[in-house]
């Protein structure tokens, strides 16, 4: 959904309509030689390392890179200066070893001590760069953690400097947001197949096979592949959001490679994208209204004073309404969208510190100027000031969930239930993020996921935190990771917002500190609040 650069944010949506997902995508990084290339070199990891892999694998395996300085084209938020970046070869389809290859691309603060290993990130999405989020290390990771590890980001197969794939223009992808995506006088369900249809089809024109293997068990066996070239017998990891998905399909595939894990904000693998989407509808209808309560209790000028929580979320009801039913139009000639305007809302959601945002731009929005709505809608797709997109974030996202979940049996008359559901269980938002499923089965990529439970047999232990009034990675979704995973434990942050370790709270920082650096566990049911 929505994206800020400052702090950061991870989400997870599945393929719902226009609305998007969350992370850091900031710039561009490229490092010279053949680490940044991600051609093999002779020398590389052997003995435990590689144990285990298949013979055909290999060579991806036993490969080095060069680490080399990034290149970055926005300001380092803070970052250290010894960031570093390389590239790795990866098969494009690991049914075909011996076929093409595409590159994943990764970036490293080494660590401040000595270093026990690396510590690979994911901040979510999917289509969010790891690359970026090191960027804002200092947001992501203690200073003890930081201390200890080499801290290793990385772009997915398919996600931005990784062959990110590229479908539209920057005109053509402003085009495509200005649409809007569910339109029951228009047979939503038919119409959005064949848009999606249109889109899958130039991303296949611009990136050809890679399309079809952005799924997230072929992300996982990419991070096997970089754990060997990283040099590590087992595989050390911090996910957020969708995170939590790559780093419990990871465990599922490589049991015997799980070093110490912590899932953040867990995703339930089990979900078909309409039970998601009603979940994450829900939880953020219930984040809007705390956010009225918070704004009445501590902004001097909210803009729902003296208006019950009813009647506050009504008027967000009204605002967003009025742009469907009276043209609104930005000062640089762009139509604002109601899609716009919901995104401009969900993003401030995500945390308390951005409450404070929320209410700024809804007062300038209650008095006609959208401009603060539309920019946070922009920042979810990546979309700069001049109008450029930094990042495929967008295109990223759709075509990672359109592989990850099967939908083809879902029919435009159970959609259009789902539509009724959604508008229940959120009046605000549910209106805008229906038929789902519409989309990815126009995608041309068939899918190569299910909804089976992933239960990681035999893996060491796997830490999962989940957020009470977590809007887009609801809570039970993370009790449902501990239950699937066969080993498992809970730490739970009684609070809102999206995802817990990067909030500030120190209980939850302790505890998973304690789980990555001395590998104990918090005690069976802890509670941070």
């Amino acid at each position: 959904m929505i994206r800020r650069a400052d702090p950061p944010r991870r989400a997870f949506l599945p393929a719902t309509a226009a609305l998007t997902a969350a992370g850091l995508l900031l710039g561009g990084c490229s490092a010279p030689g053949a680490g940044a290339t991600g051609e093999p070199t002779s020398g590389g990891a052997s003995g435990a390392v590689v144990e285990g892999s298949p013979e055909e694998l290999q060579r991806y395996y036993t490969q080095t890179v060069t680490w080399g300085d990034c290149e970055f084209e926005v300001e380092t938020g803070g970052a250290e200066d010894d960031l570093q970046c390389a590239g790795v070869e990866v098969p494009l389809d690991y049914d075909d070893p011996a076929g093409g290859s595409t590159t994943v691309v990764m970036s490293r603060l080494p660590a401040r001590g000595d270093a026990r290993g690396s510590l690979l990130l994911n901040p979510g999405g999917p289509g969010a760069s790891g690359v970026d989020a090191m960027l804002y290390a200092p947001y992501t990771v203690t200073r003890d953690v930081r201390e200890a590890y080499d801290v290793v980001g990385f772009d997915p197969r398919g996600v931005s400097r990784s062959a990110g794939i590229e479908c539209l223009d920057d005109e053509e992808l402003d085009a495509w947001r200005a649409e809007p995506m569910v339109d029951p006088q228009e047979r939503p369900a038919e119409r959005i197949r064949e848009e999606y249809a249109r889109l899958g089809a130039a991303c296949v024109e611009d990136a050809g096979e890679l399309v079809a293997e952005m799924d997230t068990a072929s992300a996982a066996r990419d991070m096997d592949v970089l754990r060997a070239v990283l040099g590590d017998e087992r595989t050390t990891y911090l996910g957020f959001s969708y995170g939590t998905h790559l780093g419990a399909v990871y465990a599922d595939l490589f049991p015997g490679r799980v070093g110490r894990f912590v899932l953040d904000g867990g995703v339930d693998p089990t979900l078909s994208d309409m039970e998601a989407t009603a979940d994450q509808a829900e939880g953020f209808e219930d984040n809007l209204r705390h956010w009225v309560r918070q704004c009445q209790s501590e902004f001097r000028d909210c803009v729902v004073a003296g208006l019950s929580v009813d009647e506050a979320t009504a008027r967000i009801q009204e605002l967003i309404a009025s742009v469907e039913e009276e043209p609104v139009t930005a000062a640089d000639g762009r139509r604002v969208t109601a899609t716009n305007v919901v995104e401009g809302i969900l993003g401030p959601l995500y945390a308390t510190t951005t409450y404070e945002t929320l209410n700024e731009a809804l007062g300038e929005a209650f008095d006609g100027d959208f401009s603060r709505l539309l920019a946070q809608s922009d920042a979810t797709h990546g979309r700069d000031a001049e109008g450029r997109y930094t990042n495929n974030t967008t295109m990223a996202f759709t075509a990672v969930n359109c592989l990850d979940r099967p939908d083809g049996t879902v029919t435009a008359e159970q959609m259009a239930q789902h539509q009724e559901r959604l508008e229940q269980v959120s009046p605000t938002f549910g209106p805008y993020l229906g038929y789902g499923d519409a989309a990815c089965q126009g995608w041309p990529a068939a899918p190569a996921g299910d909804l089976a439970p992933l239960d990681a047999a035999g893996a060491d232990p796997v830490l999962v935190v989940g957020t009470t009034h977590d809007p887009a990675t609801p809570y039970h979704w993370s009790e449902a990771l501990v239950a699937q995973l066969d080993n498992a434990r809970l730490l739970t942050y009684d609070s809102y917002g999206h995802t817990a370790y990067t909030a500030g709270n120190g209980c939850v920082q302790d505890a998973v500190d304690a789980y990555l650096l001395e590998g104990e566990l918090p005690a069976e049911g802890t509670t941070c609040s």
